[in-house]
């Protein structure tokens, strides 16, 4: 596409979505929206330009067709990354089909997940052979997935995915990275990944997951293949989401689970031999004894960094199970088998990264542990992901979009842009909510609460949250920022409320959301992962009831070593690191009550570092025009007044 192009590009997006478009024409509700209009002439000028853009969109502005019709039009193999299966979905079930049918007759498009979401055949059929009886529900999920595989034209397992077909039983019949023969697979002509990436070629959009893209561009750039189709252009959706996932992808990770389902798959896969026999038992003992002196290390928390004296401690143990692994993969090698190679493969990879993740460079990666379930392990990541994006990403493609509804933490995208590594003629658009903040929703901040790390916040939370639902009829998300304060206040209160009450962990996620919805009024006690990615529409939810303010924990080594990065260039940590981040968590917060312009409802940050602390301006600066209020009669008023209001149609 050339410069001459950029009009007819810009102008078929406004036709499209303006009132006398097709869209209006095929839709009753249908109407055109300026903040829709405007970015999605921003993209389309991004694209012609190849430019990278960041846009960040309010709430109803209509952002996912407003990048979505230029893509249409520009006629540009694009991928659409998004952060959630929620929106994954959205994208491919609702938006993509409308243009297709309204503006782009013939538009092809697919949907491409990563490997654990497909059926791999060969490690099927070798658990049916010898199914493990001692898993749970191993027979009777094996029934299930038989039955399933006759009538699936897809290989997706969210279709089969359930009480039936466990996790557990999934584990044993999909392939990770490292299990994935790929092309040297006998089963590769009848595999579902490799048909939906035969699809996805075909396409003219590819919708995948953050995890699968950065995946796909570690690969190219370490040069081991690809999982992605070539691209022209990429979207990026829920953009906020990016620097965390990128954080995983590009570090490494050695976990006792890797090392089991190593072991487990070489006896299954490979068959006995002595010489692999015994050098398999020499990487159990070193396995035992490295993974015990890490859960030494971790402690009560579970969770730490892991300095020179630690990484002094646990070198020897990591190089003892190294030289183990080495071993492993020697003697696999002599066997025949594609399996024998792709085992050895994985020994070799484990003993590399086992390497790295005890070899950190300052500045650079920071070593950590972690306790996993019951397991533990051992992680090495990057302090900045923007370098290793420009590298596999930004020099070799321009046309780039990351679009969220939450990415300033003011009126500033610079600090995000910095974050990913962007270059700095990155453009970049604010486009507000439509929604009336003002009057949807109100703000509320309890002038005498003790501080959070005061033994008494605990009690004063309950006491504020048992008040705030007498006056919302229940219907909240009540989130914390951790397990313990999350158990400790609904264990208070799951007794004496009148409401139905959800505790995180009772069932999986979604399961939660569904129960929350149908068994309204009620009340949902949860930590972090329901800040963001959650869509309850209507008077559902009508108050987000925050305990503290979301400041990463300043021990976390990633958060530590970003802080220490920053203050050596100059910067204060707390100011440009924590307190950004801490904002946007509450601003994803906000974002869960006002889904539909007919929503109202109550944001109560129970926190009064809001009103007493210099940086609590800058909350309150992200978080208007949503009046403010310190007094419950104002909620009171707030939620009487909400009588009145036309009930949601959605």
């Amino acid at each position: 596409m050339n410069e001459g192009t950029k009009p007819d590009l810009q102008r078929a997006s406004a036709l499209a979505l303006g009132s006398t478009g097709p869209l209006a024409a095929a839709l009753e509700d249908f109407a055109p929206r300026q903040g829709q209009l405007i970015m999605a002439q921003a993209v389309a000028q991004a694209l012609t330009e190849q430019t990278p853009l960041m846009v960040e969109a309010g709430t109803g502005t209509g952002k996912t067709l407003a990048y979505l019709t230029p893509v249409v039009a520009s006629g540009l193999k694009t991928v659409v990354s998004t952060g959630t299966k929620t929106l994954q979905d959205q994208v491919a079930q609702k938006e993509l089909p409308l243009l297709g049918r309204v503006v782009a007759p013939g538009l092809r498009w697919a949907v491409l997940k990563g490997r654990g979401n497909y059926l791999c055949p060969r490690r099927y059929l070798a658990f049916a052979a010898q199914p493990d009886l001692g898993l749970p529900g191993a027979l009777s999920g094996l029934a299930a997935l038989e039955s399933w595989r006759r009538r699936s034209q897809s290989g997706d397992l969210d279709e089969v995915r359930g009480e039936a077909v466990g996790e557990a039983l999934l584990a044993e019949i999909t392939a990770n990275a490292e299990q994935c023969l790929g092309g040297r697979c006998e089963h590769r002509e009848d595999c579902p990944l490799m048909e939906a990436r035969r699809r996805a070629a075909e396409a003219d959009i590819v919708v995948v997951n953050h995890h699968l893209f950065l995946a796909d561009l570690r690969l190219k750039a370490e040069g081991r293949g690809e999982a992605l189709p070539r691209y022209q252009a990429v979207i990026f959706d829920e953009a906020h989401m990016l620097p965390e996932v990128a954080t995983a992808i590009f570090g490494v990770g050695v976990s006792e689970r890797r090392l089991s389902v190593l072991l487990k798959d070489m006896t299954r896969e490979v068959g006995p031999d002595q010489r692999m026999d015994q050098a398999a038992r020499a990487v159990e003992q070193e396995g035992r004894e490295f993974f015990g002196a890490l859960r030494a290390l971790a402690g009560p928390s579970g969770h730490r960094g892991l300095g020179p004296d630690e990484l002094a401690r646990i070198a020897p143990l990591a190089g003892a199970l190294g030289a183990a692994l080495e071993e492993l993969a020697q003697a696999v090698s002599r066997l025949e088998g594609e399996e024998a190679k792709s085992i050895a493969a994985r020994a070799g990879a484990v003993a590399m990264d086992l390497q790295a993740a005890v070899a950190p460079a300052p500045g650079h990666t920071v070593a950590w542990i972690e306790r996993r379930g019951r397991g533990v392990a051992i992680n090495l990541s990057p302090v900045e992901v923007g370098p290793h994006l420009e590298h596999a990403l930004y020099q070799e493609i321009g046309r780039l979009v990351f679009t969220s509804a939450t990415m300033a933490a003011g009126d500033d995208l610079g600090p995000m842009i910095r974050r990913l590594g962007l270059p700095e003629e990155t453009r970049r658009h604010i486009v507000g909510s439509p929604f009336d903040q003002a009057r949807q929703s109100i703000l509320y901040v309890p002038r005498r609460m003790p501080m959070p790390a005061d033994s008494a916040f605990t009690s004063a939370v309950a006491e504020q949250v048992r008040a705030i639902l007498r006056l919302s009829r229940g219907r909240a998300f009540v989130l914390f920022t951790s397990h313990r304060n999350m158990e400790a206040v609904s264990a208070m209160l799951t007794p004496e409320l009148e409401y139905a009450c959800l505790v995180q962990g009772q069932a999986p996620r979604l399961e939660l959301l569904r129960r929350f919805v149908e068994l309204s009024p009620s009340v949902l006690f949860a930590t972090a992962s329901f800040w963001q990615g959650v869509d309850v529409p209507g008077p559902a939810l009508s108050a987000v009831i925050v305990d503290k303010l979301p400041f990463a924990p300043p021990d976390d080594p990633l958060v530590a070593a970003r802080m220490a990065l920053l203050e050596s260039r100059g910067h204060n940590g707390f100011a440009h690191l924590m307190v950004p981040e801490a904002i946007l968590g509450l601003k994803q917060g906000l974002g869960r009550l006002l889904r539909t312009p007919h929503d109202r409802g109550v944001l109560a940050v129970l926190d009064n570092r809001l009103l007493t602390k210099p940086y609590g301006r800058r909350f309150l600066k992200a978080l208007a025009p949503a009046p403010l209020t310190s007094d419950l009669a104002d909620v009171a008023r707030f939620f009487a007044g909400r009588q009145a209001e036309p009930p949601s149609q959605n």
